[in-house]
């Protein structure tokens, strides 16, 4: 049996500014069924940012379709738009920022899963990155 969402189906998760962005779960326990992975669509809104946070024991990255940004990861930051694929080791720091004047839309895959849990966790703004 084949088991499909659409972008236009799937559950999303939209969030205020100064992290005006959506995520649509694509691929997730909770939607098509995955086991070891998670796999969404991320717009962030112009001049606006993803909240810095880490996924412990979860690899994550992203490819890029469409706008211009930065990723930071630690310490590092690089400009990315269109075809850029960034990887996010496990327990890394990262965050996405829309530098940009579109909509800085990538594709985000998680492995291992996101639970619902650990999910609202690690993006309800509450983890900061700890001060150097």
């Amino acid at each position: 049996m084949v088991k499909f969402i659409t972008e236009q189906t799937a559950p999303k998760e939209v969030f205020p500014e100064p992290f005006a962005r959506t995520i649509a779960h694509m691929a997730a326990p909770w939607t098509l069924g995955t086991q070891k992975i998670w796999l969404g669509l991320d717009e962030i809104q112009p001049h606006n940012r993803s909240n810095g946070h880490s996924h412990q024991g979860q690899e994550e990255v992203f490819f890029f379709l469409g706008g211009k940004g930065v990723v930071k990861v630690d310490d590092d930051e690089i400009e990315v738009g269109p075809g850029f694929c960034v990887l996010c080791p496990a327990g890394s720091f990262h965050q996405v920022i829309n530098s940009g004047d579109h909509v800085l839309r990538f594709v985000a895959v998680v492995s291992p899963s996101f639970t619902p849990q650990n999910f609202n966790s690690s993006h309800g703004q509450k983890e900061q990155r700890p001060q150097s």
